[in-house]
């Protein structure tokens, strides 16, 4: 008889066992549906996020920062104007290229080095003891806030100092009548 109750207590835990068992995998089972309707709530709630536009952004606020060594920029704006100001000291009118596409301003130069402007060292060995000035080609793109009149921009580089005038273009109000 002990046989017996032995397998009938046996047979007792063995179908707690599974049972625990079952209800533990539909815990899970809920839990995991639970998680892919939240899942699939954020991917949808992403698409509506233009992150290429986002990643943009930041990448060129990331620009500004790591650029500022190599041209020195202000940007004013002045109403109906935006006034930059940079420095290009040692730059060649002819080095400088300012270009617009859409609301990105590139200024490009070409900071002549040391051994450029003077003749005799170009050959020579030289060391350099301090080294702090900017020398080859530099960029800098600015992404300006609004759009501008490209057509009437107005330049000039007076002893290595870049202004230029650039006037904004014109927002259109509209008014909408509601019927």
């Amino acid at each position: 008889m002990d046989k017996d109750v032995r397998l009938e207590k046996e047979e007792r835990k063995e179908k707690e066992r599974k049972e625990k068992e079952f209800i533990g995998q539909e815990i899970i089972d809920k839990h995991l549906k639970i998680g892919k309707d939240i899942a699939g709530k954020v991917a949808n709630d992403l698409k509506s996020f233009d992150l290429g536009s986002i990643r943009n952004d930041i990448d060129s606020k990331i620009k500004d920062y790591t650029d500022n060594s190599a041209i020195s920029v202000d940007l004013l704006d002045l109403g109906d104007i935006f006034y930059l100001k940079a420095d290009l000291p040692g730059v060649d009118k002819e080095s400088v290229n300012v270009e617009i596409v859409d609301r990105d301003l590139t200024i490009q130069g070409y900071f002549t080095s040391m051994c450029e402007d003077v003749g005799s060292l170009k050959d020579a060995e030289h060391q350099f003891l301090i080294k702090g000035r900017n020398f080859g080609d530099v960029k800098r793109t600015i992404t300006l806030p609004q759009k501008i009149k490209v057509e009437e921009i107005k330049g000039e580089l007076d002893n290595g100092v870049l202004f230029l005038r650039l006037p904004k273009v014109e927002s259109k109000k509209v008014k909408i009548d509601f019927n």
